[in-house]
């Protein structure tokens, strides 16, 4: 079972002790910070690495909203608030949940649950497992043609099967990828060797035809 490694930012005592003995009660949340504002959430994501943030939204000196929009490699976050109003803004910075204090363990758990479920990629020079009907599934490197994202899911598109889904993230999957796997959309990764055709705005792989976008387009070497 992976441990999600997670901090809480909050200027309230008694939010951030519950919160704090919420994450106790999870086998998978590793709590490795408790902090009272965003400002020392930043210094200590500046030399540590965490997965997750519970972080309130009015905080002294630096809200929790800005503090997330600058922050370039930010976590995925949970935001904890007493106030409706910041949902929308929540979910643009794609937060996982938005939980109302006061909070119930309950509805604490189906925050978190999701990411017990979310895939993890493990790999080899020639081949990746990965999550699929709650199963770890063998796929061949040389076997995928593209990756699609579909929101929080992926979608591999390969030579010998029909296509396979999980629950992942594209920036976490690329991490992973040697480097013949090029990302040339934010909703496309495609394996350079299985090229058939390319024109200037678009490329072929295997039957399908998938958009290069302007920005990725310099990392794609197609000889001209």
């Amino acid at each position: 079972m992976k441990k999600w490694k997670c901090v809480i930012a909050d200027d309230e005592p008694l939010a951030r002790e519950l919160i704090s003995d919420y994450t106790d009660k999870v086998p998978f949340l590793e709590l490795k910070g408790v902090f009272k504002d965003a400002w020392e959430v930043r210094e200590f994501l500046k030399s540590n690495k965490v997965d997750l943030l519970f972080l309130d939204i009015e905080m002294p000196g630096l809200d929790g909203l800005t503090f997330i929009k600058s922050y370039p490699t930010r976590p995925k976050v949970i935001f904890i608030t007493a106030y409706r109003k910041y949902a929308v803004d929540a979910f643009e910075v794609k937060a996982i949940d938005y939980l109302l204090k006061p909070i119930s363990f309950e509805r604490f758990l189906k925050a978190v649950s999701d990411l017990d479920n979310e895939a993890e990629i493990k790999h080899t020079k020639d081949h990746i497992f990965i999550t699929h009907e709650r199963q770890q599934v063998k796929v061949m490197l040389s076997d995928i043609k593209y990756i699609e994202a579909r929101g929080d899911y992926l979608k591999f598109y390969l030579e010998s099967q029909k296509p396979i889904l999980t629950k992942m993230t594209l920036k976490t999957l690329i991490e992973e990828l040697p480097e013949s796997f090029i990302q040339i959309h934010r909703s496309f990764v495609i394996n350079q060797d299985k090229i058939m055709a390319y024109q200037k705005e678009k490329v072929k792989v295997g039957e399908d035809w998938l958009t290069i976008s302007r920005s990725f387009k310099k990392d794609l070497n197609l000889g001209d």
